[in-house]
């Protein structure tokens, strides 16, 4: 009995390669040569049989062994135990999808709405940008965009004064029609979009000059949104009935309005809190002091406790932002501290500090006396 082929090489795949990767290539490259794609190119066909036959032996923990050990299998049906489950074919379907414009049955592909049915609308997404101090208060903000709604003249039919939509013939009104196609895995029947109807089931006599007979016409709409307080960067809004009006009856889609929050020069945001930081004096450090500093809304107070350390971080409860879901939740207001030594001293400052380092034990530098011509400077400038 001749042996098998070389299954690994086949599929592009090591000998070590576990299942996932053996069910990736499979995928990869029955995409690329399955015969609905090629064509039916004859070598390409016998290509994915073979890729295909490649698959049902290293899929199979049973099969994999023995191939693994004698180099091939007993003669049988390889593709009988392969296992396709629905996840395998799912990118296929949307393939077929975009070159037939139907659905592919066995092949991921969905159901369509019923003809001349009820129709959601499209939802439609926009980008609100918002300043901390909105996203802190929370704010209405006045949104301008186009939608498609039901064209006024026709009524949402399509069909001009005196015409009226009619029973597609070529598809009898299902808005599908059956195709069938020879694959590897036998006859499959796919339902794809009715090419006279464009899956509607029905045709216009005379379409309506207002909207060529799509019963759809695109306007311009201001709608105020109510955006809640405590929403994060990236957090969507959603308006319902806010999108594309419904066909037929159908529901109206929505607006979903995405949140970009403008960076703050004085607050970083972590959650509901804020974060900032808060110069402070050595005194105020060193005997400590309560000080007012700014809020993201309003001033808010902070209290240093005496010998605070720079980098040190205060915490000022309930001044952060609220939570989105829960207004009465709020976050906190986190200072970090960082204490300024001064540059310019009066000589009185400097004799109490010299006399603070005296007293401490420290040996501060003390200042070079000054020259004659200096100090007529400082005293016709009053220093």
């Amino acid at each position: 009995m001749p042996s098998s082929p070389d299954y690994y090489e086949l599929l592009g795949v090591s000998r070590e390669a576990d299942a996932s990767e053996i069910k990736k290539a499979f995928r990869t490259l029955a995409r690329q040569y399955h015969p609905d794609v090629t064509g039916g190119d004859a070598e390409a066909t016998e290509r994915f049989k073979a890729i295909g036959e490649a698959y049902a032996v290293l899929s199979d923990p049973a099969k994999r062994a023995e191939y693994d050990r004698y180099g091939r299998v007993a003669d049988g049906d390889y593709m009988s135990n392969a296992v396709f489950d629905d996840d395998m074919f799912g990118d296929l379907g949307a393939i077929f999808q975009g070159l037939f414009g139907g659905a592919m049955g066995g092949f991921g592909g969905g159901q369509r709405s019923r003809p001349g049915g009820p129709q959601p609308g499209q939802s439609l997404m926009m980008e609100v940008s918002l300043t901390l101090e909105d996203v802190a208060r929370g704010v209405e903000r006045e949104v301008s965009y186009p939608r498609q709604t039901s064209c006024s003249s026709c009524f949402g039919t399509g069909a001009a004064e005196g015409s009226r939509r009619e029973r597609c013939s070529s598809c009898n009104g299902q808005g599908q029609v059956h195709q069938t196609r020879r694959t590897l895995f036998g006859y499959t029947s796919m339902l794809t979009v009715c090419p006279t109807c464009q899956g509607e089931g029905e045709v216009v006599g005379t379409p309506c000059s207002s909207c060529r007979g799509k019963g759809r016409v695109q306007e311009s709409v201001t709608e105020t949104v109510k955006i809640p307080a405590g929403v994060d960067d990236g957090m969507r809004v959603r308006v319902r009935g806010g999108g594309d009006k419904g066909v037929h009856g159908g529901p109206d889609g929505d607006l979903v309005l995405q949140v970009s929050v403008q960076r703050h020069e004085r607050f970083r945001r972590d959650g509901r809190d804020l974060l900032c930081e808060q110069t402070i004096s050595f005194a105020q450090a060193a005997l400590g002091d309560t000080m007012t500093v700014p809020g993201i809304l309003e001033d808010q107070t902070l209290t240093v406790a005496a010998g605070t350390q720079t980098g040190k971080v205060l915490r000022i409860a309930g001044a952060g932002l609220p939570d989105p879901r829960d207004g009465s939740l709020r976050g906190d207001q986190f200072v970090q501290v960082r204490v300024v030594t001064p540059t310019k001293l009066s000589g009185e400052e400097k004799e109490l500090l010299f006399r603070f380092a005296r007293l401490r034990g420290e040996h501060p530098t003390e200042p070079e006396e000054k020259g004659f011509f200096n100090r007529i400077v400082d005293k016709l400038t009053g220093r």
